[in-house]
């Protein structure tokens, strides 16, 4: 992984022809932004440094080379991504398209975004953050759950040592869409995938609440270490080795797991 401090010197990527007069704000991971959208990316770059900072913390290791940019709604079809067609409109991602790699912000969140409370953007901002953290290493292919799981907790372990309070958020989720994590598919409604980041959200919390954020390090570094494709059984002996003693047990008492 790289070195603290390396995205710094590192990071810059083109955004010259795409968005021209796009300005840069320095940081662990330099942002780039609409020059109408300087107040947001103050908030953004904020996010960002708290997230780099924790996340390098629990997990022991310096943060990937990385850059971020934060796009005007009228630029969106011109962002960097890996395929042809643009991503639905606030919806944010990490790419790999570009070197450094980027995550890229919309402006404003989709209003699929959901609950829609003062916490929602830096654990949004945390999640993509947690991603490029996670794909900084070789990871191998595995269940949709637990590749968006990891992020999950992770944006709630940084909230935590940030103190952003996270009680009204968590109380606003629905605890029963009607399905459980490890049935969910990934052809699904944009309502539904929500319910689904939801139900992970609820369930990482819960995690760091009994096991301790160290146990969110052992998943990354267990995920990390992994060579063969993860299918659902080393999945969630995987998820329960990282949780500790009683790990197992708990899992199964979980509704949403």
């Amino acid at each position: 992984m790289g070195s603290p401090g390396s995205a710094v010197a590192n990071a810059g990527w083109d955004v010259c022809g795409p968005f021209p007069g796009y300005r840069r704000l320095d940081g662990p991971v330099p942002l780039l932004h609409a020059p109408r959208l300087a107040a947001e990316a103050r908030k953004v770059r904020e996010y960002l440094t708290r997230g780099s900072e924790a996340l390098a913390s629990i997990l022991m290791a310096g943060p990937p080379i990385l850059s971020a940019l934060l796009v005007a709604g009228e630029d969106w079809s011109e962002t960097p991504r890996g395929n042809e067609r643009p991503y639905p409109p606030g919806l944010p991602y990490f790419t790999r398209s570009v070197e450094p790699p980027a995550l890229v912000l919309p402006e404003r969140l989709s209003k699929v975004f959901h609950p829609q409370t003062d916490a929602l953007l830096p654990l949004t901002v945390w999640h993509e953050l947690a991603h490029a953290f996670l794909l900084d290493g070789e990871v191998v292919r595995m269940p949709s759950w637990l590749g968006e799981l990891v992020p999950q907790a992770a944006s709630v372990a940084v909230a935590r040592r940030a103190g952003l309070p996270l009680e009204e958020h968590l109380g606003l989720v629905d605890e029963d869409p009607g399905f459980k994590i490890r049935d969910f598919r990934g052809r699904a409604g944009a309502e539904e995938q929500m319910a689904f980041q939801n139900l992970l959200l609820l369930l990482g919390a819960a995690a760091l609440e009994e096991f301790g954020e160290d146990s969110l390090g052992r998943l990354f570094r267990a995920l990390w270490d992994e060579r063969d494709v993860v299918g659902e059984a080393r999945a969630g002996e995987l998820l329960a080795g990282a949780l500790g003693p009683g790990g197992q047990e708990w899992l199964r008492s979980r509704p949403e797991f």
